[in-house]
């Protein structure tokens, strides 16, 4: 198992390379890994832990193969439910095309590559963070990542992108999850105090919680730097989570009286949010901080397309359709992410997902309250879900590969960790 765990770090670390390298070349190269990761990882593990995974990872991974059916559904010749854009094409070829739900079936069976690569990523970190000793290794290498993605943002910057070229530039978009990501597992690590006697052994374990602590900032301070307002808010919300989190377990608060102070929070944030908001726009791009013609472009390529999605590969067919303003040069971009997300998958699929990513970040923050000195992880996991789903409402469409890697370690850590061995033997 020890092998797999390198093998996991060494894909994580590869997350900074593959994120520059063309897309389709790296979506396949990826999946092939995480497919050998996964079977090394379910060969190599022992009887009792094997039986711990399925318990703590099963209802999970049941979830997540709703949107690789959806996704699979959206590439089937189904001509009552297909695309207008197919009946024009037929109408344009003079011949009648199969059309399906989505408009690009390429970008679709690339999305499901990544959807289960990102599946694959999820059952084999479980796996390996089941011993907290592999856990960490996994949790130092994706803070690790998070600061290479951070350097690479902050080099970035404007003086220096005229340099690199806007190719770079968009490509290392995709770096801001990697850093929305490791910004609340560092943090929270950097928290736990662990619990050993060893002098010499806490000495260490203080150098890397300073470290780490070191390391979250530097990332906060680059991914604000890049994504501006809409990061920062990202990220505050999470790093409010897990603050919240590691103050509640100080200071032995009921999990109730927890659970009522962060509800009244959200209740706040919330409230605000919605006194800040772009009026008369689909409640997808009603927070971004963008130009209005992008917010109003936006808003009406969601109004037009079905409810039942159009697949992946949406917004680089038809966005240019409705941004003619961003000019021929200019690769077309909807102002946030959960407007792509809304584009391809439907309305109904995405607010599913967003039902339950908010459940997913209430159970991994009871997890982390109720976990002992691992409790950074599930901590961590909440943190990072919560940065993600605000990230969607207020950033615009980033590329997926780097952060599915990461993100995917990430869940599968907090998936190990939510729930202590123990504790589930002796229910």
């Amino acid at each position: 198992m020890w092998n797999v765990t390198a093998f996991i770090c060494i894909l994580i670390g590869a997350s900074i390379p593959l994120g520059l390298i063309d897309a389709s070349f790296a979506t396949g190269l990826v999946g092939a890994a995480t497919s050998l990761g996964l079977l090394a990882s379910l060969a190599a593990i022992r009887p009792g832990e094997l039986s711990f995974l399925k318990s703590v990872a099963g209802p999970a991974v049941a979830v997540a193969l709703v949107p690789m059916v959806w996704i699979i559904l959206q590439m089937l010749p189904l001509p009552g439910l297909a695309h207008p854009v197919w009946k024009f094409a037929g109408e344009t070829l003079g011949a009648p095309l199969g059309g399906s739900i989505t408009i690009d079936t390429g970008a679709s069976l690339g999305a499901l590559l990544l959807w289960l690569a990102l599946l694959s990523l999820v059952i084999t970190a479980a796996a390996i963070a089941i011993d907290a000793r592999r856990a960490d290794m996994v949790a130092r290498s994706i803070a690790a990542t998070a600061a290479a993605a951070a350097l690479i943002l902050l080099l970035l910057s404007d003086p220096i992108k005229a340099w690199l070229g806007a190719a770079l530039d968009e490509k290392a978009n995709g770096f801001v999850i990697v850093v929305l990501v490791g910004v609340p597992l560092s943090l929270a690590r950097a928290l736990d105090s662990g619990g050993h006697a060893d002098r010499r052994t806490a000495a260490r374990l203080a150098q890397l919680r300073w470290l780490l602590a070191a390391g979250a900032l530097f990332c906060a301070a680059s991914a604000c730097w890049y994504g501006r307002r809409g990061a920062a808010i990202a990220l505050a919300a999470g790093i409010a989570l897990v603050l919240m989190t590691f103050a509640a377990r100080k200071l032995h608060l009921h999990r109730w009286s927890s659970a009522g102070a962060a509800a009244a929070i959200a209740l706040i944030a919330l409230a605000t949010a919605i006194a800040n908001r772009h009026p008369d726009v689909a409640l997808a791009t009603a927070f971004v901080q963008a130009p209005d013609d992008l917010v109003q472009s936006t808003h009406n390529l969601l109004a037009d397309l079905p409810a039942l999605g159009s697949g992946a590969g949406t917004t680089a067919r038809l966005a240019s359709t409705y941004m003619d303003w961003q000019g021929i040069t200019t690769r077309p971009v909807v102002a946030t992410s959960a407007a792509a997300l809304i584009a391809q998958f439907g309305s109904a699929m995405f607010w599913t997902l967003v039902a339950v990513t908010v459940v997913g970040i209430a159970a991994f923050t009871a997890g982390a309250r109720n976990r002992g000195r691992d409790w950074c992880y599930p901590a961590a996991t909440a943190a990072a879900l919560l940065t993600l789903l605000l990230a969607a409402f207020t950033l615009p469409e980033l590329p997926a590969l780097p952060g599915v890697i990461v993100l995917g370690a990430v869940i599968g850590t907090g998936l190990a960790q939510r729930i202590s061995r123990s504790r589930l033997r002796a229910g």
